[in-house]
C-alpha cells in the first residue's frame, strides 16, 4: 500500500526531501522555525510538533520522516519523538541510502522495513562505547524505580532464606559472580541487577538440596532442552515462602508463585542462585578441570533426564563432592559449567573457574547493600578469573574500542 510523508524540517533538505517524494505524496512540513510556522511551502502547511501531536499523530498509512541534513539536530529531534512514544521515524539520508527511488520506500513491507534510522543508531552505538570506556562503574547511582524495588525485595527474601540455611543446617554461602563484582565495584547491586548469586563446596550442597526436598516445593529439571520446559515436581502442594528450582546444575530460589509455568515462573520470580563448588586435588591443573567438564558432557551429550544424569555423575566421581581442606582446588560445578554453557555465552567464565582453595577459605565479611555477606578471602582474584583484570570498568559490550569521533561530539574531539 502508498503510504503519505509528514517531513520534520522544511529547511534546505526539507525542500530536497519535498522534491524527492514528490509534493503529491508529502501531506505537511513540521517545524520548530517561528518564522516559518503557519505559511506553506509548495502549498503544504508548516505546523508545530504540538499541532501535528494533537491532529495528525494517528493519521493511517503516513511515514514521519525527519528532513534536517546536520546530524546532532536530528539526533535530537529522533531523542524527543521517542519521549513521545515515536519508535517509527525515518531520517531522510537514511532513506536515500538505501531505496533507490521514492516510490520503493513509501510502497516497502513495512513489517520489514518498519523505519530507516540507521544514522540515529550510529550516533548512540558511538556514544555509548565512548561513555563505557570513560565512565568511574563505582559512581554509578543505584538502580530506580521498579527495578529497585525489586532489588530490595530479593535482599530480603535472600537473607530470610539464609538464616533458615544457617539455623538449620549450620551453612554459610559466599558471594559469587554479579554479587561478587557488584559488592567489589557498588557496594550493594550492580545497577542493572535482578538477583543474587551464592556458592558453597559441593558436599554441603548437596546437605541443602536434601533438606530442600524435604521441606518445600522443588522443581528439577528433567529435560536439558529449555523449549521443552519439562521439569520434576516434589513436594507438590507444599506452601513456602519460597520455591526452589534445581536448575541446570545449581539451585535458584523463587518467590513462591500458585501459577507454575517453568521457565518463565522461574525467570519472573527468582532471587538467588546458588552454585556448588566442586573438590578437586591440590596438584589439579586447569586442563584437569576441563576434562571434568568434558566427562559430564559426554554424558549430557547421551540425552536422557538431567536430573538423573547429575545424579548418575556425582555417583561416579565421588571425589568432587568431598569436604575440602587447605591446599585443595575448588572448581566451579562441572554440571553447571555444561548446562549453562548450552543457554548462555560460555565466553564468559565457564571452563575458567578453578581455585586454590585458599582463594575462597577462609571467607571474609563484605557489605552489600545494608548488611554484610561472606566474600572469597581472595575476591579479587576470584572476580578477575570471572570477569577479567578490569573488572572495575564497566565492560563494552560491543567488542570495539575505537570509534569516529564525528559522531561523538558536535567540536574537534
Amino acid at each position: 500500500m502508498k503510504r503519505h510523508i509528514i517531513l520534520y524540517g522544511a529547511g534546505q533538505c526539507g525542500k530536497e526531501a519535498l522534491k524527492w517524494f514528490g509534493a503529491d505524496n508529502v501531506e505537511l512540513f513540521i517545524d520548530n522555525n517561528k518564522n516559518d510556522i503557519g505559511s506553506s511551502e509548495h502549498g503544504l502547511p508548516i505546523i508545530t510538533f504540538k499541532e501535528y501531536l494533537g491532529n495528525y499523530r494517528n493519521a493511517p498509512d503516513t511515514d514521519l520522516v525527519i528532513s534536517i541534513a546536520n546530524k546532532w539536530i536530528f539526533h535530537q529531534i529522533a531523542y524527543e519523538l521517542e519521549k513521545k512514544g515515536f519508535d517509527n521515524y525515518s531520517v531522510f539520508c537514511d532513506i536515500k541510502r538505501r531505496w533507490k527511488m521514492s516510490s520503493d520506500f513509501m510502497e516497502r513491507d513495512t513489517v520489514e522495513y518498519p523505519c530507516e534510522h540507521e544514522s540515529v543508531d550510529k550516533i548512540r552505538l558511538a556514544q555509548n562505547k565512548w561513555l563505557l570506556r570513560h565512565t568511574d562503574a563505582s559512581c554509578l547511582t543505584p538502580a530506580v524505580s521498579k527495578l529497585r524495588e525489586k532489588q530490595l525485595r530479593i535482599l530480603e527474601y535472600t537473607i530470610e532464606a539464609f538464616k533458615e540455611f544457617e539455623n538449620e543446617l549450620g551453612i554459610k554461602l559466599v558471594m559469587e559472580a554479579g554479587t561478587l563484582l557488584g559488592a567489589i565495584r557498588h557496594k550493594g547491586f550492580i545497577p542493572w541487577d535482578y538477583d543474587l548469586d551464592f556458592c558453597l563446596p559441593r558436599h554441603q550442597y548437596n546437605r541443602l538440596k536434601e533438606y530442600l526436598e524435604k521441606t518445600h516445593r522443588v522443581y528439577a529439571l528433567k529435560d536439558k532442552e529449555p523449549s521443552r520446559n519439562s521439569w520434576h515436581v516434589i513436594g507438590e502442594g507444599r506452601k513456602t515462602r519460597y520455591d526452589v528450582y534445581e536448575n541446570y546444575g545449581e539451585i535458584t530460589l523463587s518467590i513462591y508463585d500458585d501459577i507454575f509455568h517453568g521457565f518463565n515462573t522461574l525467570n519472573n520470580n527468582r532471587f538467588v542462585d546458588i552454585t556448588p563448588l566442586d573438590t578437586f586435588a591440590g596438584e589439579a591443573t586447569i586442563d584437569d578441570y576441563k576434562m571434568s567438564i568434558e566427562a559430564f558432557r559426554g554424558i549430557w551429550n547421551k540425552g536422557g533426564d538431567f536430573r538423573q544424569m547429575v545424579d548418575y555423575f556425582h555417583k561416579a566421581h565421588p571425589e568432587l563432592s568431598r569436604a575440602p581442606v587447605k591446599g585443595d582446588k575448588l572448581g566451579r560445578a562441572t554440571d553447571v559449567a555444561v548446562g549453562c554453557a548450552y543457554v548462555c555465552n560460555p565466553g564468559r567464565w565457564f571452563d575458567k573457574q578453578l581455585y586454590a582453595y585458599e582463594d575462597i577459605y577462609e571467607p571474609i565479611g563484605m557489605k552489600f547493600e545494608n548488611v554484610v555477606f561472606l566474600a572469597p578471602a581472595n575476591y579479587d582474584s576470584v572476580t578477575k578469573k570471572m570477569y577479567g583484570d578490569d573488572y572495575m570498568e564497566l565492560t563494552n559490550r560491543y567488542g570495539v574500542h575505537k570509534e569516529d569521533p564525528n559522531f561523538l561530539f558536535t567540536e574537534v574531539y
